[in-house]
């Protein structure tokens, strides 16, 4: 329920965000999980989240300078119900103003001169995932757009499961059909042994879960072989840093 703001309090945490930033935000962290925790320090603000499977983890890293204004007195990790957020935001058009404040032990979202307090989760009913585990990567290379992996993984709707190779030095998306085979291979600068190679299958749809928040930013991805996830970090908005990794399917 919306209330007006009318109260003293004692100020642990204020920040200022554009609403179009706190969109893309919210849409990147819902593709993966239902709930989460809020990381709020001096550095700013870090989630982690992951699916119920365990099949995608996400990194969100949103720096001071990313918010329009941002005061934070200590660290505060606040777990909350991303859907409460969502229902809040919806209504918002990119040029309102939208503040987070958390005082008083209370957190709340404020927009057009109106607050709506948000009701905390116990912390420890929430997966508490701190940090998403390193992994001895083979391979490294960059794609110049996001529009272009999503472009690619939508015309797959009809076929769930898709391959990621290395080959010849190339980076080949491919379908499993060789009758109806939809290939993917983007000319990129491929970092990785001069004889490696490589072939994994993902599930396109966790895939495009996965990078929904992205644009057309470019897209770095790091990879290898059998159980190793791939990893996939850009940047929609500076200072804002997603970085997730999907399980292959064994």
């Amino acid at each position: 329920m919306l209330n007006r703001s009318q109260h003293n309090y004692k100020l642990m945490l204020e920040a200022s965000i554009a609403v179009p930033r706190m969109k893309n935000i919210l849409k990147g962290l819902q593709s993966i999980a239902e709930d989460c925790i809020l990381d709020f320090s001096e550095t700013g603000l870090t989630v982690h989240v992951v699916d119920s499977i365990r099949a995608k983890m996400m990194r969100l890293r949103v720096e001071p300078a990313a918010f329009e204004s941002y005061t934070c007195d200590e660290r505060h990790r606040l777990a909350v119900d991303l859907s409460k957020l969502k229902s809040i935001t919806t209504g918002l058009v990119n040029a309102d103003e939208l503040k987070l404040r958390y005082a008083d032990n209370k957190f709340a979202l404020l927009a057009n001169s109106m607050e709506r307090v948000i009701r905390l989760k116990r912390i420890e009913l929430v997966y508490d995932l701190q940090a998403i585990p390193d992994f001895d990567y083979e391979y490294n290379t960059t794609v110049s757009s996001a529009k272009d992996i999503r472009d690619y993984l939508k015309t797959l709707d009809k076929t769930p499961i898709y391959s990621i190779n290395i080959r010849d030095n190339s980076l080949i998306w491919e379908t499993l059909d060789a009758e109806e085979l939809i290939t993917w291979a983007p000319t990129v600068e491929l970092e990785c042994e001069e004889d490696f190679s490589s072939r994994q299958l993902f599930t396109a749809s966790e895939v495009a879960a996965m990078i929904s928040a992205s644009t057309k930013e470019s897209v770095s991805i790091r990879g290898g072989s059998d159980s190793c996830p791939v990893e996939f970090t850009w940047t929609p908005y500076e200072g804002v840093e997603y970085t997730g990794l999907v399980a292959p399917r064994l």
